[in-house]
């Protein structure tokens, strides 16, 4: 059982584990895949869970969103009422001051990586993401702000593009009981998100189709995935191409990263909570 208050006496007198600098970035590329159900997504992270020094979760229900839309409404909230004297216990707003976006961007890193990415050693990788299917409920008019804050929560990430025909969409449980226009509609918003990654951060994007990835011509999927690898990794020879291809031919995903006793108990995680130092 956890002791909490020992664990708040370490973290009130700042008896925190050494490490980087509290807002540091992480050491490795995140990818991230942006996609739509029923669009092959599984395979696409096996595929990529196949790649070396990688690791790629599985989805998540979207719910980092909700930690933007904190932020955002918090820090607006804070903009707004800034000149209502703040600092002064007798401000109806006293301690708005205190709301700043990069906290919000320091704790949902951390709370990303320490439970959506689960314990694993840094060291040991140099991509880590996750692959979502959800990106539909982004709303429209949310986009733009919503990526922007992405770039600071994980800068330089990679958005792997995945798309398939959509007359296949609806013919699986992923989308039961829903009626096509609703079906196509979301994921038509999925592609407007897709339009504005290749649009906005060209140079982070790559793209994979599930036709190109399945199809029975072998040598064009070969090269598919070679493609994939080199995009990714900067290379690719011809263990991991075979390495691929295998993954490719099971249709599915992901191989298994044995997590062992990399996890930690809550009271460890605690005392390693460090806040971004700031100016107020």
């Amino acid at each position: 059982m956890v002791q909490w208050r020992s664990v708040v006496r370490r973290l009130s007198s700042n008896q925190s584990t050494p490490g980087p600098a509290p807002d540091a970035p992480p050491s490795w590329t995140p990818v991230f895949v942006v996609t739509y159900g029923r669009s092959g997504s599984t395979l696409v992270q096996g595929l990529l869970n196949a790649l070396p020094r990688t690791l790629v979760r599985g989805e998540n229900g979207l719910f980092f969103v909700d930690l933007f839309r904190a932020s955002d409404r918090a820090t607006t909230f804070a903009r707004k009422h800034g000149t209502h004297a703040p600092r002064l216990t007798t401000s109806a707003f006293y301690g708005a001051h205190r709301i700043r976006e990069d906290r919000f961007t320091y704790f949902s890193r951390r709370l990303i990586q320490r439970t959506l990415l689960g314990p694993h050693k840094s060291e040991e990788y140099d991509r880590v993401g996750f692959k979502e299917v959800a990106w539909h409920e982004l709303e429209a008019g949310e986009t733009e702000a919503f990526f922007d804050w992405w770039d600071q929560v994980f800068p330089d990430a990679v958005y792997v593009l995945h798309t398939r025909e959509r007359e296949a969409l609806p013919h699986s449980g992923f989308w039961r009981y829903q009626p096509v226009d609703e079906i196509y509609a979301k994921v038509d918003r999925v592609v407007e998100i897709q339009e504005h990654l290749r649009r906005t951060r060209p140079e982070q994007v790559v793209e994979t189709r599930f036709e190109a990835l399945t199809t029975d011509d072998d040598a064009a999927a070969s090269e598919t995935l070679r493609d994939l690898a080199i995009r990714l990794t900067g290379g690719c020879d011809d263990e991991l191409l075979a390495t691929l291809m295998a993954v490719r031919a099971q249709r599915h995903g992901p191989r298994g990263h044995d997590e062992g006793d990399e996890a930690r108990d809550v009271e460890a995680e605690l005392a390693q909570v460090e806040e971004p130092q700031t100016d107020g």
